[in-house]
């Protein structure tokens, strides 16, 4: 007797379980398709990870995207890039500095393109105008990676990054 309700329980936990799953799943659905429950639809806010050696650099470059409407994430270090698209939620965007260090700035965006997990993530090289034979000769550009270089207007590089973001969400 014991054995019988054991495995009506277990068999009533089972039915429960399904249907929490199913009611989330559906619940999931919804939200992918980009409406809210009052059918609106919602807007989504471009994620960009930022590497800048210098901190005043990072916070101004930062500031500026916030303004712009973008969700910002920082990293200093090179090893914290790969990190970064490793974790969740993932970077849309990475914009590298090459301002202080061109060697480890190109090591990093060459990096997305021969790594096939990383080379669905678009990337955008800040250079600066004396660093452009060493950029146009080494850095591996193709449609999801772009070199920019100093000065520059704002308007074409938020330009650029939204076109980056949209590229690579159709790939």
């Amino acid at each position: 007797m014991v054995s019988q309700s054991h495995f009506s329980v277990r068999k009533t936990q089972q039915d429960f379980s399904c249907a929490e799953q199913s009611s989330l799943l559906r619940r999931t659905r919804k939200s992918e398709s980009g409406q809210s429950k009052s059918g609106q639809l919602k807007k989504t806010t471009a994620t960009v990870l930022v590497f800048e050696p210098d901190d005043t650099s990072m916070k101004k470059l930062c500031a500026f995207l916030r303004r712009n409407g973008f969700r910002v994430l920082s990293t200093q270090r090179p090893e914290g890039v790969e990190f970064r698209f490793k974790t969740w939620p993932k970077p849309d965007l990475l914009i590298i500095s090459a301002h202080q260090n061109a060697d480890i700035a190109l090591k990093a965006f060459n990096a997305f393109s021969w790594n096939p997990y990383l080379a669905k993530c678009p990337v955008f090289l800040i250079g600066a105008s004396c660093q452009k034979e060493l950029l146009t000769k080494y850095a591996k550009i193709d449609h999801l990676r772009k070199v920019i270089l100093t000065p520059f207007k704002t308007e074409l590089f938020v330009r650029v990054i939204n076109s980056l973001i949209r590229r690579s969400q159709r790939a």
